[in-house]
């Protein structure tokens, strides 16, 4: 699809507060021109972190969009966690809690379920797909977040390296240690091959076990086929 076939969201700025900001995040993101990107918790990060490193994802905008619902008679408001561009032309409209906030039956997480249930009513009308994504989904195998950080930091700071097409040109459908590749292309640095590993993970043309395995030379990456 053209990039320019959708429409544009800009991020809403949100003041900082005890209700937002009290675990405040920025970060830049390639998906969105090296942009300043604001996140107000800890677990907005660490989907960003997964939405950045998706190659399935053209571009994203956090805090994209506000709407109105009504709950006990008032009239309240609500933003969109993230607005999401994929590749196959589809937008998902996100917002991220925690399942505590989802299964509890306490008064206090009231108004987070009506949030929700406003949020799907619009993205129904307006026929846009709409998750509700939690800690169990974000954060899955424990390296998953060093990882992301890792992949996102080589690629937003770095340019891409010369020895990249040589480095995929050894890497096959069958799974392979990231220590075998440096040895096979031994005219390159690990830390060349290293970069070009995220890299090519980043754009989609290798995968591995990220969330399981530190992205080093016991990680094993394959060709996507």
């Amino acid at each position: 699809m053209e990039r320019n076939d959708y429409i544009k969201y800009e991020p809403i700025k949100i003041p900082r507060s005890k209700k937002y900001g009290n675990n405040y995040w920025n970060s830049r993101g390639n998906k969105v021109g090296k942009r300043n990107i604001e996140l107000y918790s800890d677990l907005e990060f660490d989907h960003w972190l997964t939405v950045e490193t998706n190659p399935k994802v053209i571009t994203y905008c956090e805090q994209p969009l506000k709407i109105s619902y009504v709950l006990k008679g008032q009239l309240r408001t609500s933003i969109f966690d993230m607005w999401i561009l994929n590749q196959d032309g589809s937008e998902t409209f996100v917002e991220v809690k925690y399942e505590k906030e989802l299964t509890s039956n306490l008064p206090k997480y009231d108004r987070t379920k009506r949030q929700i249930e406003a949020q799907q009513e619009w993205c129904r009308i307006n026929n846009k797909a709409y998750e509700v994504r939690t800690e169990n989904t974000i954060r899955i195998g424990r390296h998953s977040v060093e990882n992301r950080i890792s992949i996102v930091s080589g690629v937003l700071n770095s340019i891409k390296p010369e020895c990249t097409l040589d480095v995929l040109q050894v890497i096959s459908l069958d799974k392979r240690k990231i220590s075998e590749i440096t040895q096979e292309i031994s005219q390159y640095s690990e830390v060349e091959v290293n970069l070009a590993l995220k890299w090519l993970y980043y754009e989609g043309h290798i995968s591995a076990n990220i969330e399981d395995q530190i992205f080093g030379k016991r990680l094993e990456v394959f060709k996507c086929e």
